[in-house]
């Protein structure tokens, strides 16, 4: 019998793109740039525990993204735990093997902390995890995300993006993807499914 003693926490947030107004590269397709973050409620989330089971399917929908306030938007899931991972975590390489990341460090070499949020985002296609001597939380991802762990005991996933700047790196538009009836626009939603 699997005896699982451990809590987690999840939230969810949404980093305001830069609109790169004061001659620093706009977030867009190919640059997340932040300019701050806030946090926001889940439209709608389905967690299931199967019997016999190691682990929980979280399936939730993102989407609608209002930016009437002029306001590109990043939507990202915060998963918190006690785990102690010491700046630590670790994300897949395209699927094929894991690799250890350590908040604000590059092994080949110095690296200048001038982005420390989006600097330490990584390309997830399979998962990411974190760990201690006691306990590991993994998340597989059902597409392709960025992901982190930019807090000691969390890791942080880029769900679903929609921005009104472009952000001058070949796209030549906004990610500003909307589905249209008529002249009423929305930004699309996404189901997206986790298992931890």
């Amino acid at each position: 019998m699997l005896i699982i003693d451990a809590s987690l926490k999840q939230s969810y947030s949404f980093y305001a793109g830069f609109d790169g107004t004061t001659g620093l590269q706009a977030s867009g397709a190919y640059i997340f740039r932040p300019s701050g973050t806030y946090p926001i409620g889940s439209q709608k989330q389905i967690t299931r525990v199967y019997k016999n089971k190691e682990h929980a399917e979280v399936e939730f929908t993102v989407g609608l993204i209002p930016i009437g306030d002029g306001v590109g938007k990043e939507i990202a899931t915060k998963i918190s735990t006690t785990i102690k991972s010491n700046q630590t975590f670790y994300t897949d390489s395209n699927g094929r093997d894991f690799i250890e990341r350590i908040r604000d460090y590059r092994a080949d070499w110095d690296l200048e902390v001038n982005q420390p949020i989006a600097g330490n985002y990584y390309p997830i296609n399979l998962g990411i995890y974190l760990k201690d001597e006691k306990s590991e939380l993994s998340v597989l991802v059902d597409r392709s995300v960025g992901g982190s762990s930019i807090v000691d005991g969390e890791l942080e996933l880029m769900l679903h993006r929609r921005l009104l700047y472009d952000d001058g790196k070949g796209v030549a538009k906004a990610i500003n993807e909307a589905v249209c009836v008529g002249n009423d626009c929305r930004g699309l939603a996404i189901s997206i499914s986790f298992y931890y």
